[in-house]
């Protein structure tokens, strides 16, 4: 442990995480349990792995992270896991939902309260739990590490179009995207987004669609 202390983090690649405005001013400095600070942040980088409306996470994901190892210990780690969520969920930060033998973490925000309410309603059914360690690969860089790395910096704005992209078009096609315009040296988020609306419209390479 002294090492890690001792030892000076070197620098923070590209890439970048949402987390709510809000919650540094309601929630963050009322957190007074080490493990619910980290399981609630940890929550927020492994909700942002997902794309769509209906997010959400269960113990097992985090459990995927090698940084959840590290900091809670091989031993120890599904306990304090679990023992943050349920401080994380009694101070509402994320609502939980009891589906198919599991506890479901939903963010609480406009969209993981809507996603809650679909679920209690019978509108919507998880996918079998088909999640990090079948759907996600956490050493793909997401959305916003490849438009930094590859276009340029990332604005509030340029976020704001991302996240919208990221509801809109198949995640795999904007990566596509974004190295074809790399190709073709025309690096602005205008130019792959035309590229997303022709794919849209008319299919990529005239067969595959996203009829979202």
């Amino acid at each position: 442990m002294a090492d890690k202390l001792t030892r000076p983090f070197q620098s923070f690649k590209s890439g970048v995480t949402a987390i709510p405005t809000q919650f540094f001013s309601d929630v963050l400095p009322w957190i007074d349990d080490m493990d619910e600070l980290k399981v609630t942040l940890f929550g927020f980088y492994l909700l942002n792995q997902f794309v769509g409306d209906m997010r959400y996470i269960i113990i097992d994901d985090f459990l995927e992270l090698s940084g959840v190892i590290e900091a809670f210990g091989a031993e120890n780690a599904r306990a304090r896991v679990r023992a943050g969520l349920e401080k994380a969920a009694e101070r509402r930060t994320f609502l939980t939902v009891d589906y198919g033998g599991r506890t479901l973490y939903f963010l609480n925000s406009p969209k993981g309260r809507a996603a809650v309410r679909r679920l209690t309603s019978g509108e919507w059914t998880p996918d079998a739990f088909l999640h990090l360690s079948r759907t996600v690969d956490l050493d793909r860089p997401n959305i916003y590490t490849l438009y930094e790395e590859n276009i340029g910096p990332l604005t509030p704005l340029i976020a704001d179009r991302l996240r919208a992209a990221e509801e809109k078009y198949k995640p795999n096609w904007i990566a596509d995207a974004i190295e074809k315009a790399v190709v073709s040296n025309v690096r602005s988020w205008r130019y792959v987004e035309a590229i997303l609306m022709s794919w849209k419209e008319n299919g990529r390479d005239g067969t595959e669609r996203d009829d979202r």
